[in-house]
């Protein structure tokens, strides 16, 4: 089953679906739980229907200089904006964002959570 698949072991069973868990670990986007999902029901091409967002738990947003979620970002898809008189704020660009939970699992804070991928009007 594409659960036991899962070299990260991020995926359970929720009311009888498979479901990721972003704070269990990062998706590598190996394909594994793809290729062993019997109902064919988990895409291999890499899109998650969900996108990191930092909440205002962040320790930058009190005053604490961190980077982790920008360091661990395997699509670079968290900058760190120069603000008046503190640390920089991470930004997080959703677009770059293939919601891996890199940084979600790497947060010190427990700051970065999934949230449902908006599609973006074309």
């Amino acid at each position: 089953m594409c659960v036991d698949a899962c070299p990260e072991h991020i995926l359970h069973i929720t009311k009888g679906l498979v479901a990721l868990d972003p704070e269990a670990g990062e998706c590598t986007f190996c394909g594994e739980c793809a290729a062993a999902c019997p109902e064919g029901v988990i895409a291999a091409d890499g899109a998650m229907a969900h996108v990191m967002q930092i909440s205002d738990d962040c320790l930058v947003k009190a005053g604490i200089a961190c980077m982790t979620c920008r360091d661990v970002c395997p699509e670079t898809a968290i900058s760190m904006r120069p603000r008046i008189g503190g640390p920089f704020l991470p930004e997080l660009d959703a677009t770059s964002c293939t919601g891996c939970a890199a940084c979600s699992a790497a947060c010190p804070a427990d700051a970065i959570h999934a949230v449902e991928r908006v599609p973006e009007n074309v």
